[in-house]
């Protein structure tokens, strides 16, 4: 009988232990469980990261689109846009046009690397504007606010022969008949209505009394998601523009010149083929006599390069002159600096490969 009681509680201890797990099991379990969690975000990672990729190459090949459809309107291409007034305010800050000889650099080739705008396309393809700087915008004689906008409400008049609404051919009369040469391009200086109506001198600023009318042109592109589009305001040493949003409750947001953003919130930088003087049709030579072209911009130049698409060009800060036929061919590029939000322009495979995920798309 004393033996009984030792084979029940035995018998009940295993029933106990079998109903539960060791300490040594739950941490199996549990590192199971975080091995899982984990695999399971960096595939939801590299997914976001794809369909990013993915809507970024889309949104794009929409731009160069927009861009081939103003080429075919206008018969050149958009000048680049940035900054070169010295104390640019919120309506003209980086919207003046730059030539590549205003750009800092010893040559052409290292002139070329930094000569990219951020505004040019949400300027010319979509039209963020007032009437005073591309002929079109809010109602003459009106208030500014966004609720008195022409209908419909983007789309630009025709930027005239020097692409820039007579900033540098004809620029606002307030500058009077023979302008400084140090205002013409200036955003300013923009004269939508270019001699074809009497206008009396105009300060810039007072842009709603600009009567100018004409064909709408545009938009090229639209875009459905706002957070494609962002505000300037402000500008890195670099140039790389200071982003604000309109949900971001800005006072002025209207006022500031715009940019395209890409899926990871970076504006689309636009490179063009350069041009001589004020001529957006023509070419200038490099220092080999052929025309200076796109292929000697480092930073658009493929990571890996086709031995069917393989030329030579400039050679970068690493003495690696690889280029593509494919850029040197063409008229415009479009760079996104890819997830990794960050770029090199100095050489084609910089050491830190953040042009290794570039997102490039030509046009021409």
């Amino acid at each position: 009988m004393s033996n009984h009681p030792t084979s029940i509680d035995t018998r009940a201890n295993a029933r106990v232990r079998s109903g539960g797990f060791t300490l040594t099991e739950l941490l199996v379990v549990v590192a199971i469980i975080v091995l899982l969690i984990g695999t399971l975000i960096v595939a939801v990672s590299a997914g976001a990261k794809r369909a990013q990729a993915a809507n970024t190459q889309t949104l794009m090949s929409s731009i160069s689109t927009g861009l081939g459809q103003f080429q075919t309107d206008f018969g050149y291409l958009p000048p680049v846009l940035g900054s070169r007034n010295p104390s640019p305010n919120a309506s003209n800050l980086a919207r003046d046009v730059v030539r590549l000889g205003q750009v800092a650099g010893a040559n052409d080739i290292e002139r070329q690397q930094n000569w990219v705008s951020y505004t040019t396309l949400a300027e010319f393809m979509i039209g963020y504007g007032h009437r005073g700087e591309d002929g079109y915008g809010n109602v003459i004689g009106g208030p500014s606010g966004s609720g008195n906008r022409e209908a419909p409400p983007f789309g630009i008049r025709s930027p005239g022969s020097d692409g820039c609404w007579g900033a540098i051919d004809a620029p606002n009369p307030f500058y009077g008949a023979n302008p400084p040469a140090a205002v013409l391009g200036l955003a300013p200086a923009r004269n939508p209505n270019r001699g074809t109506v009497s206008v009396a001198p105009t300060a810039p600023g007072n842009w709603n009394t600009q009567p100018f009318e004409g064909k709408v042109y545009g938009p090229y592109i639209e875009l459905k998601d706002e957070r494609l589009i962002a505000g300037v305001s402000g500008l890195q040493p670099n140039g790389r523009p200071n982003l604000v949003y309109a949900d971001q409750g800005v006072a002025n947001f209207d006022e500031l010149p715009k940019v395209i953003v890409d899926y990871w919130g970076e504006p689309i930088g636009y490179y063009r083929a350069p041009y001589s003087g004020t001529d957006l049709r023509s070419g200038i030579a490099d220092a080999n006599g052929n025309l200076a072209n796109l292929g000697d911009i480092y930073m658009l130049r493929p990571w890996e390069i086709a031995p069917s698409d393989q030329s030579v060009g400039a050679a970068d800060a690493g003495a690696d002159n690889s280029s593509s036929t494919q850029l040197k061919s063409a008229a415009f590029a479009l760079v996104s600096m890819g997830p990794d939000r960050s770029f090199d322009r100095s050489r084609r495979r910089d050491l830190g490969e953040f042009n290794k995920d570039n997102i490039v798309v030509t046009g021409k």
